[in-house]
């Protein structure tokens, strides 16, 4: 019977005094595939170990004047991505139980038959590979959620980003606002696994999506008979988020009877199921969004006051993808790279005039519409490159640039990566027309007024200038 593990040649390290026994280990795992580097002391053991890299260890517990226990637990505190498993010829409790304490995977008493160890091996060998996927999966997480994968230029997602990364390692309630479509829940994740927390869950739920009746046993959780279709005792999300981040998308969109239970625990830190009579402690950070106005409103009665403050530590405000503009292109780049990726198609390029026509529409869906565009394109395109023919827009912004009104065209210009000397003149023309209306210049040009006041400072634009 062999045993062998699927995965490149794993190196043992065999430590044993007796040499017939450590010949005979050696030739058994070799034999079944394994690299084998032999030791007859514990020290020898511990200098190959300092040299070089072993995935598993194989030692016995009697070395002479010394201990295997000693090689495990230099193993454990230094050597984390390498297993071992003590051989013994005692078979006591207590020798099993240290070595168990101390790091070992595994034990076996001797005598002992090849399978046994072989099976010993492999599933010393299996775990260390589960770890390493472990690993690397979160690894992998990290990067998706990461604040790199937040892929803007502009000023705004730029301070956007610095003020997340300040404040993810901290418990600060945070609320994102922003059309749908911006990356709520994305800055969300990426303020999550940059904290303290990132180890736990992380838990979203559209307050939307659920009906009003079942949010609230949702969010805090029933016991059995509860209501009539209580069949059984169920946690809510608060409590299956201990420890870790609870994102509540669309909070505008939340009754007010939850809004008061809500409240009570950003309070107290306390929930209580519906049914039951005694509360649970449990600690989660709050994420809170909406693609509404939630001054506007508490101004209209539609949401508690003293909750919208107790949300509102830490707000952002993710800007629309028109008012960044200068991030299309980035994003457009890093779409395609992304979606050929994930369906497995070869690297492509996009050309001028779909650049072009990208930078032309209005984006009222925001980054995902300009990613489900690209998606489309991709999917549909039969060639290595996207021309303006696979850019395809399902939304009614869709209008020739010549039958819009002057306020777009001028838009569309300013996003369209004229020269410096053409996008200076056509705001100085504008402004001028305007009277120098901050409001009404940026209205007109379809930009911010953020982003019209960093224009006028980046070509030192002056009142008494007159357009050329």
């Amino acid at each position: 019977m062999t045993h062998r593990i699927e995965e490149g040649n794993p190196s043992i390290l065999v430590v044993d005094d007796e040499s017939s026994v450590r010949e005979s280990l050696a030739i058994l795992l070799t034999d079944n595939g394994y690299s084998v580097i032999k030791a007859a002391s514990a020290d020898e053991a511990l200098s190959i170990l300092r040299e070089r890299d072993c995935d598993l260890v194989l030692t016995d517990l009697r070395l002479d004047n010394e201990t295997g226990l000693d090689i495990i637990k230099y193993v454990q505190q230094n050597c984390p991505d390498t297993e071992s498993i003590l051989l013994t010829a005692f078979g006591t409790i207590e020798s099993a139980v240290e070595a168990m304490q101390t790091g070992a995977y595994d034990y076996i008493t001797k005598p002992f038959t090849n399978d046994q160890l072989l099976l010993k091996v492999q599933k010393a060998l299996e775990r260390k590979l589960m770890r390493e996927e472990l690993t690397r999966l979160r690894q992998s997480v990290a990067m998706s959620y990461g604040f790199d994968n937040l892929v803007g230029i502009s000023k705004q997602m730029t301070q956007l980003k610095k003020t997340a990364r300040r404040v993810a390692p901290t418990d600060i309630t945070i609320l994102i606002t922003g059309a749908s479509g911006t990356g709520k829940e994305l800055f969300a994740r990426a303020i999550h696994h940059h904290s303290n927390r990132r180890k736990k869950r992380f838990v979203a739920i559209d307050c939307s999506a659920i009906p009003e009746t079942l949010l609230e046993s949702e969010l805090f959780g029933h016991t059995k008979g509860s209501f009539t279709s209580a069949n059984q005792d169920k946690k809510g999300l608060l409590e299956q988020a201990d420890g870790g981040t609870i994102f509540l998308d669309e909070l505008s969109n939340m009754p007010s009877s939850v809004q008061v239970k809500l409240l009570r625990f950003l309070e107290d830190s306390e929930i209580r199921a519906i049914g039951s009579s005694t509360s649970r402690r449990v600690d989660v950070r709050i994420i809170a969004a909406t693609n509404k106005d939630l001054a506007q409103l508490v101004g209209e009665d539609k949401f508690r006051e003293d909750l919208y403050y107790r949300l509102n530590v830490i707000p952002l405000n993710l800007p629309a993808l028109t008012e960044r503009a200068e991030d299309i292109e980035i994003l457009t780049n890093y779409f395609i790279r992304k979606i050929c990726n994930e369906i497995g198609r070869d690297a492509m390029t996009i050309d001028r005039s779909a650049t072009d026509k990208l930078l032309h529409h209005n984006w009222p869906g925001n980054v995902r519409e300009l990613e489900n565009t690209l998606k489309r394109g991709i999917a549909l395109c039969s060639h290595d490159q996207l021309t303006a023919d696979d850019i395809m827009f399902i939304t009614s912004d869709t209008s020739p640039q010549e039958n819009r009104p002057m306020a777009a065209r001028k838009s569309l210009h300013l996003r369209g990566n004229l020269m410096d000397s053409s996008q200076r003149s056509l705001i100085i023309g504008a402004l001028n027309d305007n009277d120098w209306n901050y409001t009404r210049t940026a209205q007109e040009l379809g930009i911010g007024r953020t982003t019209l006041w960093r224009k006028i400072k980046k070509y030192d634009l002056k009142r008494e200038m007159v357009s050329s």
